[in-house]
């Protein structure tokens, strides 16, 4: 709402807006969301980005300007950067995350993936990203955490699947880690009415880690099909070993989905929606 906006961030938002004629002075700002990490406003047709982590948007912002130039499908092209502030901002893409979609055209969605993701990794030297070092030992005792909370949402039969999944040996951390989005769910795929995509956004993750992370979301959201379709066009033909570790990966993120929604589900519905739906391919079907 226009009421969370602090009137100094109306005051910079207003000189941000004069000075690069993006927006009217007289344009109301609204709060999208603010986190640990980044704020984010919408102001007229743009999204507006701060962060007090002034390298970090920096990096983003080298990104983005890099993916404009290195693949068809749409990112966020930023049109302002202010870097004692930890600002930037884009114009909004057009589009509804798939994440409030429940038809997915796949024939659409992975070619759009595979473009994206292999010329991400063409795009920087690896020494302009940050490594990712969370090991998966410390993925698996988030995920034991989510379980717990969660637990009353769950049915018998979810609750004894998830339960035969964290009984699991955890896989090996890779230690050979690759350009990745970091935070590839359906929450930031865009798509128009005839289900094309029309772009891939929220790059603030993006990280040197394990291919897992990317193909494990993209199984998630999307089924297995869509895991092998995408990994073996980036990787090549997957071994056993990177089964597990894209269904682990899976997984984990599956239970931290429904623990974010839960803790809003007013708000969060979709994520839920999102979860329940995905939940038979996520831990019941192997690659």
């Amino acid at each position: 709402m226009t009421s969370a906006v602090s009137p100094d961030d109306r005051v910079l938002l207003s000189e941000m807006g004069r000075r690069y004629q993006l927006w009217s002075a007289g344009e109301s700002p609204i709060l999208v969301s603010r986190g640990v990490e980044n704020t984010t406003f919408a102001v007229g047709d743009y999204i507006v980005r701060r962060s007090d982590d002034l390298d970090a948007v920096s990096r983003e912002v080298d990104v983005l300007i890099a993916l404009t130039h290195a693949t068809s499908v749409p990112t966020p092209a930023p049109v302002l950067h202010e870097p004692e502030l930890g600002m930037f901002a884009y114009q909004r893409l057009r589009g509804t995350p798939l994440l409030h979609r429940s038809q997915r055209d796949l024939g659409n969605i992975q070619p759009a993936l595979i473009d994206a993701l292999s010329a991400f990794r063409r795009i920087l030297p690896a020494s302009r990203l940050p490594v990712d070092h969370y090991p998966n030992e410390e993925w698996h005792n988030d995920a034991v955490q989510a379980c717990r909370f969660v637990r009353n949402h769950l049915s018998n039969e979810q609750e004894r699947l998830i339960h035969a999944f964290l009984d699991e040996p955890v896989p090996h951390t890779r230690s050979v880690a690759l350009p990745q989005h970091n935070d590839l769910g359906a929450e930031h795929i865009l798509v128009d009415d005839q289900g094309e995509v029309t772009g891939i956004i929220d790059w603030t993750d993006a990280a040197l880690t394990d291919p897992a992370r990317d193909i494990g979301s993209i199984y998630r959201d999307f089924g297995p099909d869509a895991a092998v379709c995408v990994g073996e066009a980036l990787n090549g033909p997957l071994t056993e070993d990177e089964d597990r570790r894209i269904r682990f990966h899976a997984r984990c993120r599956w239970l931290e989905d429904v623990a974010f929604g839960i803790r809003d589900p007013l708000t969060r519905k979709p994520y839920l929606d999102n979860a329940w739906s995905t939940f038979d391919h996520t831990f019941r079907n192997a690659l």
